[in-house]
């Protein structure tokens, strides 16, 4: 996501509130979000013009991260009729996504259509962040070794090969000094 919690839209994530938190809580949290002015500086200017925003949530308020990840999750609620259905029952078991903070990866057994996707996210005023996108296709059998990326675990800066260490007696024993 790029600039995830700057882009919001505080229109639809009130919109969005209306259904999860009581009156009082809404007042209260559209208080936080209006009448919010944002002072630049800019290097080599003179004046410094403040002005109002209407998008974003206030930044180090510890409320906008949880209010960004009900936004982002209603999002994805719509993003989800998008993604591939599941084909096989283990596939329908697996979540579709695995969120962290304004991080995002779809897990899927097919190919996504990523601008489909795009075009949902949009909608909130939310857009992926290109340079962070990566299209990953985990194998245990190497079919085209230029696309598959193997899950491969480091375990005192060695390759797991075939399974890692004891793990249980490394975290029982101190080690060598």
């Amino acid at each position: 996501m790029s600039a995830a919690f700057d882009t919001i839209s505080r229109e639809t994530l009130l919109k969005i509130l209306e259904d999860i938190v009581n009156e009082d809580e809404h007042r209260i949290i559209q208080f936080l979000l209006s009448n919010t002015i944002i002072n630049t500086k800019i290097i080599g200017a003179t004046d410094k013009k403040p002005f109002f925003s209407n998008v974003g949530t206030p930044q180090g308020d510890s409320l906008s991260p949880v209010l960004f990840t009900i936004y982002l999750e209603h999002a994805l609620k719509e993003v989800r009729p998008v993604l591939p259905k599941p084909l096989t029952p283990f596939e329908k078991v697996l979540p579709r996504e695995i969120a962290y903070a304004e991080d995002f990866d779809f897990v899927a057994f097919q190919d996504i259509d990523i601008e489909e996707v795009g075009k949902v996210l949009e909608k909130y005023n939310l857009q992926e962040n290109v340079d962070k996108t990566e299209f990953t296709n985990l194998s245990r059998v190497e079919t085209n070794w230029q696309t598959t990326k193997k899950a491969i675990a480091t375990w005192h800066g060695r390759e797991s090969n075939p399974r890692p260490p004891d793990l249980e007696s490394d975290a029982l024993t101190t080690p060598p000094r």
